[in-house]
């Protein structure tokens, strides 16, 4: 008897993991064409309602947006002539872990009210600045000589190998790096902030409707 009650435990915390592992970790929100996601050495256009899993690359052509919905609540927004690649994309045991590289082009990471208390890892690579999340708004962009990160809202760690650790926690402040050095944290103003915004922002009447089920 006891055998049977332990081989249906572990049947049990098998098949628990498994399906947490299977969770779907995000969803393509919104589309403004082109766009694609790179996966297995295969390139196949971005549709609103596709799946991404880790290891995904999404890439953007010239006044394309998307917008991508993480399971734990959190958007990610990616703007023209980008390239952003989920290393790391996961939901177990309760925690949504994610490491997003922004490779190249301006995004945006929005967390909403909900998603806050929720139990979840979540860092952002900007070239080899590194953003740890902790329940925030924040926009930034990825260039060759220029990285820029800026705080809107909540708070972020950022780290860059070789260099002491900054926490931004005051709206509107920003961090950015020229020609691989790190230039004095500032103060951006609100208007500019609006300006960063629309580089990620779907533009209304031009994203891909969702498709119908049973259609």
């Amino acid at each position: 008897m006891t055998s049977f009650f332990l081989r249906l435990f572990f049947s049990i915390s098998f098949f628990v993991t498994a399906t947490a592992s299977a969770q779907v970790a995000a969803t393509v929100e919104g589309v403004q064409t082109p766009a694609w996601v790179e996966r297995d050495g295969k390139r196949t256009p971005l549709v609103p309602g596709m799946q991404l899993r880790a290891g995904d690359q999404v890439v953007t052509g010239g006044g394309s947006r998307i917008a991508i919905k993480l399971s734990e609540g959190s958007l990610v927004k990616l703007g023209e002539n980008g390239t952003l690649r989920f290393t790391e994309l996961s939901v177990r045991r309760e925690v949504f872990k994610a490491v997003i590289n922004v490779l190249q082009g301006a995004f945006r990471f929005t967390t909403d009210v909900a998603a806050k208390a929720r139990k979840r890892e979540v860092s952002i690579a900007v070239s080899t600045v590194v953003v740890g999340i902790r329940g925030t708004d924040v926009w930034g962009k990825s260039m060759a000589e220029r990285q820029v990160v800026c705080l809107i809202e909540g708070r972020i760690e950022i780290a860059v190998p070789g260099e002491s650790a900054l926490t931004l926690d005051q709206p509107r402040q920003f961090y950015r790096r020229e020609g691989g050095k790190a230039q004095p944290v500032g103060l951006v103003e609100p208007k500019q902030i609006a300006e960063w915004a629309r580089e990620v922002d779907i533009e209304p009447g031009k994203g891909l409707p969702r498709a119908v089920k049973g259609k």
